[in-house]
């Protein structure tokens, strides 16, 4: 481009030494802007006024390319500070977080800052915590259902026969307490064979039988019961019947409302529960027990009376039920009324869970609704020898 122009700028100088001889160019008079005043029409004037224009274009490319030179240095410059500033800021902010770190004394911070910051770590602590928990109560879970698989495989490899009658266990069964697990043993270590036992001979009386008559006290070699003998019972219905039944009417001097029939292995433990249990958790209450009501004895019935159910337990006379019992003062207490509210129901409660161990199954209120009115006693055979009480 600069050629080009050099080119024009050499053929406009020739062509003004052509028109005007010999004569050098005039100086320009002060109020021209380049060039002398061009007569019109002539030549010289044209080549003129093509040099000024030439020059005024490029004196205004000059001038821009001037600003533009400035302008891009002015950015540079600006582009320059403006890193200067970002790279002190950055210093600046790695020097904050280097003493916060520290603990360096010339950082400050708020105390709404160090409370959000001790929150958030109470946060990390808790939930911490929550996740150890939960794995050692799935490791806990894990090792009970363990042990009731190989407790289930070692009853299912044992030969220990089982009663067609016993009473299924509960699918969740009621922990026992600590009294409870302590008459069992001492049942259990009771009914154990000794061998000086086994050596020497039986002491309990053969029972007479007579009908209408018999024993009076001392009924089943046990003091406190009293009663009499009755014949063997049986039964068209396969699974009922008593070989040996006793019919008991007082209990340690206590009457029963009605006369149960039952097998001397129901009464023993009938009368151990009256002596050892119920009279002491009465006490003196309304001057002490004067009757106890029984509603339910041998009877050849299935389990609860329902169609198609098992034959009972009453149905062999190995239970007995109990309602209540009626006080010397004349108030009467009942399981129905009584066990789950007043002032009765902490002793109705202490003696029925006693009686868990000395009997093998246990009934209350809180079992179903086929026991809301009395307690059930029995001694039915449970798989493995232990007891169902609900």
């Amino acid at each position: 481009m600069r050629r080009l122009r050099l080119c024009l700028l050499v053929a406009a100088l020739g062509a003004l030494l052509l028109a005007g001889g010999t004569q050098p160019l005039r100086a320009a008079a002060p109020d021209s802007a380049l060039f002398p005043r061009a007569r019109p029409g002539g030549l010289g004037g044209a080549v003129r006024m093509t040099i000024a224009e030439a020059a005024a274009q490029e004196a205004a490319r000059a001038a821009a390319a001037a600003r533009a030179r400035a302008a891009s240095d002015s950015a540079a410059q600006a582009a320059r500070q403006a890193e200067a500033l970002s790279a002190a800021s950055d210093r600046a902010a790695a020097e904050a977080m280097a003493a916060v770190a520290g603990g360096a004394g010339g950082v400050v911070i708020s105390e709404a800052a160090e409370a959000e910051m001790a929150a958030f770590r109470a946060r990390q602590e808790a939930e911490a915590a929550r996740i150890a928990a939960a794995r050692e109560e799935a490791r806990r879970i894990a090792a009970e259902r363990a042990e009731a698989r190989a407790s289930a495989a070692a009853l299912a490899a044992s030969d220990t026969p089982v009663s067609p009658l016993a009473v299924a266990r509960s699918l969740v069964p009621r922990p026992a307490s600590p009294l409870v697990r302590e008459r069992f043993a001492a049942l259990a270590l009771r009914r154990a064979p000794s061998p000086a036992r086994s050596e020497a001979p039986s002491t309990t009386p053969t029972l007479a039988r007579a009908s209408g008559g018999g024993v009076r006290g001392n009924l089943c070699g046990t003091p406190g019961l009293e009663g009499r003998v009755l014949d063997r019972i049986r039964s068209r219905t396969q699974g009922c019947g008593v070989t040996e039944p006793v019919s008991v009417t007082n209990v340690q001097g206590i009457p029963l409302s009605l006369a149960a029939t039952m097998d001397c292995d129901t009464a023993r433990a009938f009368e151990r529960w009256v002596r050892t249990e119920m009279i002491p958790t009465v006490g003196r209450t309304g001057g002490g027990i004067a009757q106890i009501r029984v509603i339910g004895h041998y009877s050849c019935r299935t389990r609860n009376s329902q169609r198609g159910a098992r034959i009972s337990e009453h149905g062999r006379g190995r239970a007995i039920d109990v309602a209540g019992y009626q006080l010397r003062d004349g108030e009467t207490v009942s399981v129905l009324d009584d066990y789950r509210r007043g002032r009765h129901s902490r002793s109705l409660r202490r003696m029925y869970e006693a009686a868990c161990g000395i009997f093998r199954t246990t009934l209350s209120p809180d079992s179903d609704r086929f026991h809301q009115d009395h307690f059930h006693f029995d001694l039915a055979q449970h798989r493995g020898g232990g007891t169902y009480c609900r």
